[in-house]
């Protein structure tokens, strides 16, 4: 009570003794009253209590995790057609792509194929297993093939195959020298049917 009071007030506690002897208590001096030396009051201040986050991030790594065990399929990826080495003869350029992929990409994780023509990409990463290159120039030409997560991350890569093209020209033999039929080539001077030669500045035998 002493300090409760103490602490409720800021004047002099004083402490005299009635004629009934009992203790008495005032802030107002009497005589015989002896003044009480008060302890200084404790205080107390909270401590900032963090906010509990551990349910949050309980849940975060439980989506990551789950999201990891959807996204590892340990992918296989193979070039089908065309088959390594293979010679392609086809006049307007155009090859057909034919991938194989084990097991099948998973769209919810947007896991792609990305097609690499001579080392470089070949158009932009799809979700599909079948590709088509246009007009590409006779010669011998390298394929491979990358699975890619949303990321742009490698998955899977597969192994580089060459195949050779082959174009027949648009261009048709051109008709030389003056060729004006199928027979020999037309020489001035020089008759382009049996009969009797005629020749430049020569009399007729008439």
């Amino acid at each position: 009570m002493l300090l409760g009071l103490g602490t409720a007030v800021a004047a002099d506690i004083y402490r005299w003794v009635d004629k009934n002897g009992n203790p008495v208590y005032s802030d107002q001096p009497t005589e015989n009253a002896e003044k009480i030396e008060l302890l200084q009051p404790m205080t107390y201040t909270p401590v900032q209590v963090p906010e509990d986050t551990s349910s949050n991030d309980a849940e975060d790594e439980q989506q990551t995790t789950d999201e990891e065990s959807v996204a590892i399929p340990n992918y296989r990826v193979t070039i089908v057609s065309p088959e390594n080495d293979a010679g392609i003869r086809v006049n307007n350029g155009n090859v057909t792509v034919n991938l194989q992929v084990i097991p099948a990409l998973v769209a919810e994780r947007g896991d792609l194929v990305q097609l690499y023509l001579n080392g470089l990409p070949a158009g932009v990463p799809m979700p599909q297993l079948s590709f088509t290159l246009e007009n590409l120039d006779r010669g011998t030409h390298t394929l491979s093939a990358n699975v890619i997560n949303a990321s742009g991350e490698v998955l899977a890569q597969s192994e580089t195959i060459t195949f050779h093209l082959q174009r027949t020209s648009l261009q048709q033999p051109a008709r030389q020298n003056d060729q004006t039929g199928a027979g020999a080539p037309s020489i001035q001077g020089f008759p382009t049917t049996p009969g009797i030669p005629t020749f430049p500045n020569t009399p007729s035998p008439d």
